[in-house]
């Protein structure tokens, strides 16, 4: 039987739910294979619980001094990306090789460059294949392409060219798309969603701060709309940040809205709103993309976001906006709904990312098999 390792880390929650998404197709297309979605900093050192200290850094790093700590970081691993790998494998390396000895596994998928790294470097010379699934858009970090790979999948048509430009014309890559988590796909009715989460049939606002719950934009936008005169039902979203959660929670006192923390029904958040407001996430921006739902950046985390934000909007599926303009904007789709798909592509971009399960299939043949991949 196969064993197939899914791996992530919790740098942000793209990375994770892309990971998750390709290891439920993986067990649903071929029940005979023996499929783990893990984040690998959880198997690093358990005791120290390295992941929730990553993940705590990370959010720190995003969201103070205007994002300028993180942005350091992503420059320096795209300046230094052999430096940045090196002194991973110094530090996590051994640990990961004894993790992945444990693991036994036939093939890897890392939607993280750090980790397609260490398990590149741990299981060379064991016939193990290492796939990265490069879990961001257009010019991504130089730190994705430093590692030796047999082939590369890629989330973002635009990514290719600076792929090849990188790595040169002979890596075997393939262009995925976004895999998005299979509770999307079931393209759940506006309506029927309103009523399940007990909302009229109004114009719906979703607000995101993303899975990690990052971003003042997305809080300042919340508080333009929530003082404005504006007939709209407001969705606040905090991820899993809760000092967010707090905060619109007390927008709610003033003004009803609904309230979301970290849960699993952000589908049915997404099919009952008419129009996302959030941040430039790659992959919060693909299942809006994917449910028909055009997004008003107001958040850009300093690096790779600003990448993601161009690529959304030359796709014609987003419109970077300030926070204090939000009223305005929000006031004209409102008062004309059709006025979104004259503004916005909506179909074109959406069928894309509905196949990338079969775009996967094509991108991993010869390595593993994914049935009847050209299934809803």
């Amino acid at each position: 039987m196969h064993r197939v390792l899914v791996v992530g880390a919790p740098f942000g929650h793209g990375h994770m739910r892309a990971a998750e998404a390709v290891g439920r197709l993986l067990r649903r297309r071929n029940p005979d294979l023996e499929v783990a979605v893990e984040d690998i900093c959880v198997h690093l050192f358990p005791l120290l619980r390295l992941d929730r200290a990553l993940r705590t850094a990370y959010r720190w790093s995003t969201s103070r001094f205007r994002g300028h700590p993180h942005h350091g970081l992503y420059q320096v691993a795209s300046r230094w990306p052999g430096i940045v790998c090196g002194l991973s494998d110094l530090a996590f390396g051994r640990s990961a090789g004894n993790w992945l000895r444990r693991m036994a596994p036939d093939l890897v998928i890392a939607t993280h460059p750090v980790a397609a790294y260490l398990c590149a470097r741990r299981l060379a010379g064991r016939d193990v294949p290492v796939v990265p699934l490069v879990t961001d858009s257009g010019a991504v970090n130089r730190i994705w392409f430093h590692g030796r790979y047999d082939r590369l999948l890629l989330t973002d048509p635009g990514t290719r060219e600076h792929a090849v430009r990188v790595l040169g014309p002979t890596l075997d890559v393939t262009v995925v798309g976004a895999p998005v988590l299979p509770a999307l796909q079931a393209r759940r009715q506006r309506a029927e969603s309103r009523e399940v989460l007990g909302l009229g049939q109004r114009f719906t606002v979703l607000l995101t701060a993303g899975g990690a719950g990052l971003g003042q934009g997305v809080l300042a936008a919340a508080r333009h709309l929530a003082d404005s005169d504006l007939d709209v039902q407001l969705i606040l979203n905090a991820g899993d940040n809760k000092a967010l959660l707090a905060r619109f929670h007390e927008i709610a006192v003033h003004r009803p809205c609904l309230v979301r923390g970290s849960s699993d029904d952000f589908d049915v958040l997404l099919a009952a709103s008419d129009l996302v407001i959030g941040k430039a996430g790659w992959f919060t921006l693909n299942e809006a993309i994917f449910s028909g739902r055009p997004t008003l950046i107001v958040d850009v985390v300093p690096g790779q976001e600003e990448c993601n934000a161009r690529a959304a909007e030359a796709l014609g599926v987003a419109r970077r906006v300030q926070p204090a303009e939000i009223v305005a904007w929000v006031r004209r789709y409102a008062s004309a709904p059709d006025q979104l798909r004259a503004d916005f592509a909506v179909d074109g971009p959406a069928e894309f990312v509905a196949g990338w399960p079969v775009r996967l299939a094509r991108g991993l043949s010869g390595l593993v098999t994914i049935a009847d991949a050209d299934q809803p």
